[in-house]
């Protein structure tokens, strides 16, 4: 039976003209590959292929020379036109970011096959905002954003350590390594490094290994910590106080400091999503967005602090609020972890998506 069908409707399963088929019939891949790219062309919900750009022109920018949105950046997630699977470089990232399966992939492995294979939830979406515009993704884009020699430092938790992952594979073209280390060193000089900070006690330590780098003014260091924090007074007493007093009240590192919004978990029970330490975990649950509003302190605590003091916002939350079913525990792996927190890093979806808010924020500063 056709998979596709199982769902909805799969562009290809009928017409060899469709483009993404063409491409993998005009060369020689893996069944496994060519699987991966025919279902990741499907369109699960039933709902028409979309573009992924909105370019209004009564709307405007969501970002701005002064780096902020006031509002949330709010959209929809739409699935990707076969057109945008027909190019080489895509069926490589495709390949990138599955391999070696792992829940936090969203494929599954078949035992008797070195490639892994996905799993049917395994959907190639792409954020598209409603009230506001952005350009597409593009690792040439992101590259120009950047700029020769400017460094762009993000510190954030096992989320960004996962985002760092599947943007080695969105720059592939573009970087001149492809191995996994701190750092994308891009081959107009450019650089993103990476540290991992969950609480202020991490934080502390990564402070201090770069009190003597070469970190200048034009550089730009993206925060986010809040998720590892499940209570209103914690996260104010034991980070958000001690970033006031030693990163906004004073400088802690010689760069532009940028906040990026916390994401939104989606597991069961009467937080609206966020973490509840006991109970059964039965798969992570759609929920209301006044009830995400109602539970969304993380960010009104910390976009008020960081307002206060004219730093820069990234907006993200709302695209990851509405992504309840792009989560680990929603792939194959759901039977083997309880995992509501972080995103799949398939093909496009919520990763990709704060990779291209990132190009659109730091070509606007």
């Amino acid at each position: 039976m056709n998979r596709c069908k199982a769902r909805g409707t799969c562009a290809g399963t009928k017409h060899n003209h469709d483009p993404g088929v063409r491409l993998l019939t005009n060369h020689i891949v893996s069944p496994q590959l060519f699987l991966l790219a025919l279902l990741y062309s499907c369109d699960w919900s039933g709902h028409a292929y979309a573009s992924a750009q909105n370019d209004e022109p009564g709307l405007p920018r969501c970002f701005n020379s002064s780096g902020s949105f006031k509002d949330h950046i709010k959209g929809r997630w739409v699935l990707t036109t076969p057109e945008q699977l027909d190019t080489p470089e895509e069926i490589e990232n495709i390949k990138c970011k599955t391999q070696g399966g792992g829940p936090r992939t969203c494929v599954a492995h078949n035992r008797k096959q070195k490639d892994p294979l996905p799993v049917e939830n395994g959907r190639s979406r792409v954020f598209e905002p409603s009230n506001c515009r952005m350009d597409p993704y593009s690792p040439s884009a992101l590259e120009d954003a950047i700029g020769p020699g400017r460094h762009i430092y993000m510190f954030g938790d096992s989320i960004l350590m996962q985002q760092k992952g599947t943007m080695r594979c969105d720059t592939l073209s573009v970087i001149n390594s492809t191995t996994i280390g701190r750092s994308l060193n891009f081959k107009n000089g450019g650089k993103i490094s990476f540290y991992r900070v969950s609480t202020t006690k991490h934080l502390e330590k990564q402070l201090a290994q770069l009190k003597n780098s070469q970190m200048t003014s034009k550089d730009v260091c993206v925060f986010n910590v809040g998720v590892h924090y499940n209570t209103q007074s914690e996260y104010k007493k034991d980070f958000l106080d001690y970033f006031e007093e030693n990163c906004l009240k004073k400088t802690c590192l010689p760069c532009q400091i940028v906040w990026r919004e916390s994401s939104h978990q989606h597991f069961p029970g009467p937080l609206g999503g966020l973490f509840v330490k006991s109970g059964k975990c039965t798969g992570c649950t759609a929920v209301s967005e006044s009830k995400m509003l109602q539970n969304n302190w993380r960010n009104d605590m910390a976009n008020m602090l960081l307002m206060n003091y004219r730093v820069p916002i990234m907006r993200v939350w709302y695209l990851t609020a509405i992504g309840h079913d792009m989560h680990p525990m929603t792939g194959g792996y759901a039977h083997a972890t309880c995992d509501c927190t972080h995103y799949c890093s398939f093909h496009k979806g919520v990763y990709e998506a704060w990779t291209t808010v990132l190009q659109n924020f730091l070509a606007a500063l």
